[in-house]
């Protein structure tokens, strides 16, 4: 039994240490810090569309037409400009997007259109808004040696009546990495 647990172990090492799940400390907004990994986490999407959904709803930027009782949103997914790249880039995208489209919906004031199924819609929708995002990332050397993580996710919605930007939203993740931990 210990001569399976052994080469199991240390695939597991290997494959931590390939895809860049390394441990850093990750700044929230509220200056709490805690161990995290350095790449953009599952927990980092969570918290990026929450405070970015947070703020289209407190500011009323979601207007009804008259007698609806929510908005019709084209929700797209996030254009990834990180330094991921391949299959692990189009994931981080679809998963930003999913959790924005899931944010969105869950609020009550939001229907999401999904333009695939409205080609088969027996009642025919028009898409009031349009949410789009782009993700970006930046290394920022330290005095030290190690490197600070900027993430940024940058939204913009659109009143598609007017083409009219009208809403716009910097959701910032900062993490220090230290220099045995970046992935360049």
């Amino acid at each position: 039994m210990k001569k399976t647990i052994l080469p199991v172990l240390a695939i597991a090492l290997a494959s931590a240490a390939v895809t860049g799940c390394t441990t850093t400390t990750r700044r929230y907004a509220s200056n709490e810090t805690r161990q995290t990994v350095a790449g953009f986490s599952e927990e980092d999407i969570d918290y990026t569309a929450s405070v970015a959904v947070q703020s289209i709803l407190r500011q009323d930027r979601i207007k009804l037409h008259d007698g609806a009782n929510r908005a019709v949103t084209i929700v797209e997914d996030v254009t990834n400009d990180t330094l991921s790249r391949g299959r692990d880039a189009g994931a981080l995208a679809e998963a930003l997007g999913m959790s924005l489209r899931e944010a969105l919906t869950n609020s009550g004031r939001v229907i999401v259109y999904n333009k695939e199924a409205a080609r088969y819609a027996k009642i025919k929708l028009e898409p009031q808004y349009r949410l789009a995002g782009r993700l970006t990332e930046r290394n920022l050397r330290q005095d030290n040696g190690d490197f600070q993580k900027e993430y940024n996710l940058n939204l913009t919605l659109v009143d598609l009546s007017t083409g009219t930007e009208f809403w716009q939203k910097r959701v910032h993740v900062g993490k220090l990495v230290d220099e045995d931990n970046v992935m360049n």
